[in-house]
């Protein structure tokens, strides 16, 4: 704790010290990655500092309520890519990979600003002037939390909604390994900061449509299985067909993953282009983040995925030959 709490000094000095700034996490983001930019961007812009906040992709209307549209992407990718130029700090965070700043990578690290990843995921984040990484956190925002609450920040109602919801996302509703005593303890402060929990939930894990539904429902009709493994497959064709996009895909694997009977879950999906992304989780001693560095991805223990250039069979394929190759528990254990 004593070198975290090090780096959390540095990254205050280092806010102090300058005055523009950007804040970027992911593609394909979720609610941890959109919690820990917009509780920098409310802190940042709070201190009087030129903030901008950039996540690549499109931003999930789920998320709404957090006020993103108004913080993130407010610009033009032009002049969007002479703010990244000019900055005097880059925060990356919630990245598990660099390269997973899409379009925004090169601009970024070509940058001559000082760049700090704050991640939970294992370290991936070379060429940084400043990291802090805990891998034993369940979301990057409780990470962030800590720098507020060690640096003696006060946490506004703005500030506490946006780390609650990434903490709320990523620990899956405080269902998933590692959620910690420390996870609720934080929870139960950022819940008193004006925060209704159960709204908050709704907005999270009840955010769907009737197209989104039956677009599920199809998915798990043709579920999978082999051992302990399940899996599904989702093509383009399917996507186009039911007319979903990439992010009306989350959270389907967690319903997967429900199988009593299964410890390995995979889910693999077509892009447009044809990029194969894989998901993976787990509930025993296999480590999908071990598999998924493997082929070029990241992730935790029970959590991760990657993506591939390689035609969708293929993916499958050589991803279910690698589990079973790799695999460390029967179905009995």
């Amino acid at each position: 704790m004593g070198k975290q709490n090090n780096a959390f000094q540095i990254l205050k000095k280092m806010i102090d010290d300058h005055n523009h700034f950007v804040v970027i996490s992911h593609i394909y983001t979720d609610g941890d990655a959109l919690g820990a930019v917009m509780a920098f961007y409310h802190y940042l812009k709070s201190l009087g500092k030129k903030v901008e906040a950039i996540i690549p992709g499109s931003l999930p209307a789920r998320y709404d309520f957090l006020k993103t549209r108004q913080a993130i992407n407010r610009h033009s990718k032009s002049r969007l890519k002479k703010i990244i130029e000019r900055a005097d700090v880059i925060l990356i965070v919630d990245i598990s990979a660099l390269e997973r700043m899409d379009e925004w990578y090169a601009p970024v690290m070509a940058s001559k600003a000082k760049k700090v990843c704050i991640d939970h995921h294992p370290d991936m984040c070379e060429q940084m002037d400043l990291k802090i990484i805990d891998v034993q956190r369940i979301a990057t925002c409780e990470i962030v939390y800590d720098f507020f609450e060690t640096q003696g920040i006060e946490i506004t109602d703005d500030m506490a909604l946006a780390l609650y919801t990434g903490i709320l996302s990523d620990s899956g509703g405080f269902r998933f390994e590692g959620t910690s005593g420390k996870t609720l303890e934080i929870a139960a402060q950022l819940a008193r900061k004006n925060i209704d929990p159960a709204w908050v939930y709704r907005q999270v894990y009840e955010y769907s449509n009737k197209n989104q539904l039956r677009f599920w429902g199809h998915v798990l009709a043709g579920l999978q299985s082999e051992g302990v493994i399940d899996w599904a497959v989702v093509s383009r064709e399917t996507l186009q067909k039911f007319n979903v996009n990439i992010e009306e895909l989350n959270g389907l694997i967690d319903i997967i993953r429900r199988d009593a009977a299964a410890q390995i879950f995979a889910m693999f999906v077509e892009k447009k282009n044809g990029e194969v992304m894989v998901g993976l989780r787990s509930k025993n001693g296999f480590d999908v983040g071990q598999l998924a560095r493997r082929f070029g991805g990241g992730g935790h223990f029970h959590a991760a995925g990657f993506s591939s250039s390689l035609p969708l069979r293929e993916v499958v394929q050589m991803t279910l030959e690698q589990i079973k190759q790799d695999q460390v528990l029967s179905p009995e254990e």
